[in-house]
């Protein structure tokens, strides 16, 4: 059996490329299951350079942000759905989001910047667009460095959690994403973290102190 699902999200991890394999969005069960142990796989590779204690996996989460990416490209791609089917194909994580749910999704949500990005350069009215920003904004730890809007920003679950609060501020200085960083909830945390290095790593925010 092809497993068309686990082979694209494979390619997007180790080779930050998505490939397709035509117009398939009924994935099936064992495909599911694959996906999510090569996730919990990557997640741990990655935990061991996390600070402090990283929380554990969410393989529910992680699911869902691999079919989001998924489907998302799907839709970009082949482009045959009205703006009414959309909620339907790109649906909310229905269960809560935790500091767990929230590392776990970012595997993939990570990438979904870039798709929105090709998707405003196709059409700048695409019905895509707003679903893509509304789900970056409401997981944002995924959508830093991207202009998106900052208001209401939900910062509560992010700082409760020592090892995805340094993630969050490593990620903010990585992408130098400056109107994040100048938040009142942020700023203080930024200078903290960058210390004396700030004209080294990021010396224009110093300029904007």
């Amino acid at each position: 059996m092809h497993h068309y699902f686990y082979n694209t999200i494979y390619q997007l991890r180790t080779k930050e490329e998505i490939i397709l394999y035509d117009k398939l969005f009924d994935i099936k069960e064992d495909d599911e299951a694959l996906v999510k142990e090569f996730l919990q796989i990557e997640f741990d590779v990655e935990s061991e350079n996390h600070p402090f204690s990283t929380p554990k996996y969410n393989a529910e989460s992680a699911l869902w942000a691999a079919k989001i990416v998924y489907t998302a490209c799907q839709i970009l791609l082949y482009r045959e759905h009205k703006e009414a089917e959309l909620t339907d194909l790109l649906p909310a994580f229905t269960q809560p989001i935790t500091t767990e749910a929230i590392l776990s999704a970012d595997l993939c949500l990570r990438f979904l910047p870039q798709i929105l990005a090709e998707a405003k350069l196709i059409d700048p009215e695409d019905y895509l667009i707003p679903i893509l920003e509304s789900i970056l904004n409401q997981w944002h730890y995924s959508g830093i460095g991207i202009p998106l809007s900052l208001k209401n920003l939900d910062f509560e679950l992010i700082f409760s959690n020592p090892c995805l609060e340094q993630l969050y501020i490593d990620r903010v200085i990585d992408k130098k994403d400056k109107k994040r960083a100048e938040l009142p909830q942020m700023l203080e945390k930024i200078r903290a973290t960058l210390g004396n290095y700030t004209e080294k790593y990021w010396n224009e925010f110093k300029k904007s102190d």
